[in-house]
């Protein structure tokens, strides 16, 4: 009998055992149902991307050519050696220097010991001539009475001249030896940075031999050559465009230089680059104006797609679908680029985020500071 119930026990048991599992797999397939379409249906209903838009605007724009030019100095030396003398110290290659700061030292013991020696002339003639002052006084007085011949009384004023005379030039070399004490330091008549060594420590300087090349770093510009035909297009203070490494940089024309050159029919304009723009030496394209401005339409150059085929922009249109646009590029204008398209002012078109887009794509359109 106990073994009968235990039978029925264990069948009841089994019979739960299975209508649990058939609850739980009736529950997992529920959930499964609710929750997996899920992450599509938020894939389909996910924000279009956002994009960064600018308006398209009618700009006057003169055309331009691209011109060779070099970044050079403002200040550029080479200081030489105002004195003699051997070579005592002579600043690193890289030392930045302020204005007046030593960048050599020539050895200064000679022209200390010359400095000495016109001093003590000049102390020495200096008193012989209150001496010989005195004996003229005396002399005249003399004479007065008629006390002495008057050739006397002459050759006292005569030694009384010449030891005055004497005593202008003492004091003339004496300033040329202190001079010479002073400037056996080589200062630096500008800020800059020392770029290399002319002459080294031990050798021995001549005056006006080259010591040190000093160049201002912080005063760069560029130096470039124009058709004298653009001249005309040309006036100081306006601002360029200048290419250097490939970026873009805004100079101001410091000075056009109107002397052209036979051969080349050139002139030399210079133009001020904002600092850190480029290093002294470096290539620069300049975009000189080969024409007079005129009205264009032009778009920031950020919204230009360049592909093998052809140039693009994405125009946003009024239901926030981007658009690819064919167009062809014209002069530039600092960061404004000439096009020539079904494009029209006001227009948006898309400057950040365009690289991924595919024509007709839906987005998000923000206007970019």
């Amino acid at each position: 009998m106990t073994s009968i119930c235990s039978y029925f026990l264990f069948q009841r048991n089994i019979f739960a055992l299975q209508n649990w599992n058939n609850i739980r797999r009736a529950l997992t397939a529920l959930l499964l149902t609710f929750f997996l379409p899920f992450p599509a249906f938020a894939q389909k209903t996910a924000d279009a991307p956002s994009v960064g838009v600018a308006s398209v605007r009618m700009v006057r724009i003169a055309p331009k050519v691209a011109m060779p030019g070099t970044v050079v100095s403002l200040n550029d030396s080479q200081l030489a050696s105002e004195v003699e003398g051997r070579i005592a110290w002579v600043a690193d290659v890289g030392t930045v220097v302020k204005t007046n700061d030593v960048v050599a030292r020539i050895d200064n013991s000679l022209a200390g010991m010359q400095l000495a020696s016109d001093k003590a002339n000049v102390d020495r003639l200096d008193a012989q001539l209150r001496y010989d002052r005195g004996q003229a006084t005396r002399m005249e007085s003399l004479l007065l009475q008629s006390a002495i011949a008057k050739s006397t009384r002459d050759q006292a004023v005569s030694s009384r001249d010449m030891d005055a005379a004497a005593l202008v030039q003492a004091n003339a070399a004496l300033q040329k030896s202190r001079y010479q004490y002073r400037h056996s330091d080589i200062r630096a008549p500008f800020p800059g940075r020392v770029v290399a060594r002319l002459i080294n420590p031990g050798e021995y300087a001549t005056a006006g031999k080259p010591v040190v090349r000093l160049v201002d770093i912080g005063a760069t510009e560029v130096s470039v050559q124009t058709p004298i035909d653009a001249a005309r297009f040309l006036r100081e203070s306006m601002s360029l465009t200048v290419e250097i490494e490939g970026k873009p940089v805004v100079a101001r024309v410091r000075a056009i230089v109107p002397v052209g050159d036979i051969a080349s029919r050139t002139i030399e304009v210079r133009l001020t680059l904002p600092p850190g723009a480029g290093f002294v030496g470096d290539a620069a394209k300049v975009f000189i104006p080969a024409a007079e401005p005129r009205d264009v339409v032009a778009v920031p150059r950020d919204a230009l797609v360049l592909r093998e085929d052809n140039t693009y922009v994405f125009k946003v249109d009024g239901k926030s679908h981007a658009q690819r646009i064919a167009v062809e590029t014209g002069a530039e204008e600092g960061t404004l680029v000439e096009v020539r398209g079904p494009i029209l002012p006001g227009e948006r078109v898309i400057v950040r985020g365009a690289e991924r887009l595919e024509a007709g794509q839906r987005v998000r359109p923000v206007m970019a500071s």
